[in-house]
């Protein structure tokens, strides 16, 4: 599914996963005794501590790579938004503390990401992954710094996103 033109976000995608859909065909409901408009959301039931996000990079019925960059942050991805509020319990939370119990913050940071070079047919997958405040890049047996500084800037910029890990704070 398109979301739209211009750089996608994570928290776009997210979006769009979870936002109800509307199904083409009436469904049948017994208490009312017709055929009704019915509609389907995805959403979370619970969140784990290590969360893995699978972007999808190859489309296989136009038989092309996905090349788009989903932009995606290196701290703070909020999950709260896409839980329902009865599944999710926050510790020690006061419901009389004016916060929006409807969506809380349920906060992680990447860890790491896989990411594929090349094409629909043909391709290499390299990894980055966060040890302390460093940011490390993985190419086979090679292992490296991911840039200048902690290279944070370079992985969050990197192509071909594929697989994000998040750690849940």
């Amino acid at each position: 599914a398109t979301i739209g033109k211009g750089t996608m976000s994570i928290g776009a995608c997210l979006e769009h996963f979870t936002h109800p859909e509307t199904l083409a065909d009436l469904v049948y409901c017994p208490s009312c005794n017709s055929k009704t408009t019915t509609t389907k959301q995805h959403d979370f039931a619970s969140l784990p501590k290590v969360l893995c996000l699978h972007l999808k990079r190859f489309d296989a019925g136009a038989h092309r790579k996905i090349t788009e960059h989903v932009a995606f942050p290196a701290f703070g991805l909020d999950m709260g938004k896409h839980l329902p509020q009865w599944c999710e319990k926050i510790p020690d939370a006061n419901p009389n503390d004016g916060e929006d119990v409807s969506s809380p913050q349920v906060l992680y940071d990447l860890i790491s990401t896989v990411n594929h070079n090349g094409s629909l047919h043909q391709g290499h997958y390299v990894a980055n992954v966060k040890k302390g405040d460093h940011w490390y890049h993985s190419n086979d047996e090679f292992v490296c710094n991911a840039g200048e500084g902690n290279g944070e800037k370079e992985v969050l910029a990197a192509e071909g996103a594929y697989l994000l890990f998040y750690v849940r704070r």
